[in-house]
């Protein structure tokens, strides 16, 4: 059960953050707060927090 939260609550992050062609630096940082917050509250592993910080970072990159 716990694993398909994980995985919905990954989808909706995804979702929210990285349906744009990139992010800016405001909603980078929300989506790292974001992610953040997901992994504190054992919604998401540690591993799972890493992989959306590497996507938050390529979007970043990709506005630029």
């Amino acid at each position: 059960m716990e694993c398909k939260k994980g995985a919905a609550a990954m989808l909706a992050w995804r979702n929210r953050f990285l349906a744009e062609a990139g992010l800016q630096e405001d909603d980078y940082d929300q989506a790292l707060r974001c992610a953040e917050e997901l992994e504190r509250s054992g919604v998401i592993s540690a591993g799972e927090w890493i992989e959306l910080v590497k996507q938050a970072n390529s979007a970043l990159l990709r506005a630029r």
